[in-house]
């Protein structure tokens, strides 16, 4: 049974715990439950969405009023620990442009805080990160900048390496391409207040992050806001910096943000159950077996 218990001031539930932060959310599987759970991951959501959007990754989650919804595909090997960034708002237009940075200061102060309040609530206990485009590039940039000793993995689906290649992408599909690449990136800078394109990225930050962590990454040819190409250039520069650990699984089909329920998702959660146990992570014994072969290929020699 899986439910979705804010910490502090959510939709869904009571107050877990005094002093913690407003943005922290949990969804608990209740076995294992989260005060006894080994391990947790840590969920850090796309732009234009907040933290519900974990819900796609768990089996089931209920609301408020009771109801459930059931997802075909899903990866919750590990209670879920997610958290909002200063641009989430919860209402039809999602996201407050003043705060949207992708991966400045602010941003990953907010996964800090939430990495520091797991740490303060659960001794001893291990940490899968995982992400979804700017959540996901975003870890690159966290996992780049602090030492994480009891992080044991990271887990990156449509991560972008710059940028300017989504920025890029974006103006090609709307035939602007003719113009330079700065064009669309000082229009960028208008809109999203703190984003600099002088910034981080994982472009230049992927170098530090630890090389004997394992990485994941997923991403699809079908995604029409962060090029796969991208994605393939933080595989690229993972492997060339040296890390050993770093897998990158292409599927054909899927949309962006929904590749688990798209017609791969089958493959996506049997290949992170293969990674999982490859890593003494908690997986689904079945669907590990049937992605061993997938994560075999993971791993491609790419010029």
């Amino acid at each position: 049974m899986v439910q979705n218990l804010p910490i502090e001031n959510g939709e869904d539930g009571m107050n877990q715990k005094n002093n913690v932060f407003s943005y922290l959310f949990v969804t608990v599987a209740l076995i294992p439950t989260l005060c006894t759970a080994q391990t947790i991951t840590l969920f850090s959501h796309g732009i234009a969405d907040t933290w519900k959007q974990v819900r796609g990754y768990a089996k089931y989650y209920t609301k408020k009023n009771g109801a459930r919804f059931y997802n075909d595909h899903y990866v919750i090997n590990t209670p879920y620990v997610t958290f909002n960034y200063p641009d989430a708002i919860d209402r039809f237009y999602r996201v407050n442009y003043n705060e949207t940075s992708f991966g400045q200061a602010n941003e990953i102060g907010r996964i800090y805080k939430a990495y520091q309040s797991i740490n303060d609530m659960f001794e001893s206990c291990d940490i899968i990160l995982c992400g979804l485009s700017r959540g996901a590039s975003n870890i690159c940039i966290f996992a780049g900048t602090y030492q994480l000793d009891n992080v044991k993995a990271l887990i990156l689906e449509s991560p972008y390496f710059t940028m300017g290649e989504v920025i890029q992408s974006i103006m090609e599909k709307k035939n602007l391409d003719w113009l330079p690449l700065s064009y669309g990136e000082t229009v960028a800078e208008f809109i999203f207040k703190k984003y600099t394109r002088y910034g981080n990225s994982p472009a230049n930050c992927i170098e530090t992050i630890a090389k004997d962590m394992p990485i994941f990454i997923v991403c699809s040819k079908e995604d029409r806001l962060v090029p796969y190409e991208s994605s393939i250039n933080v595989y690229k520069k993972l492997i060339e910096s040296g890390h050993k650990h770093t897998y990158i699984f292409i599927t054909d089909y899927g949309k962006h943000a929904a590749l688990l329920q798209g017609p791969d998702g089958e493959k996506y959660e049997c290949v992170i159950n293969a990674f999982y146990k490859k890593y003494n992570l908690p997986y689904c014994a079945a669907k590990a077996a049937q992605g061993e072969s997938l994560l075999a290929s993971c791993q491609p020699l790419i010029d």
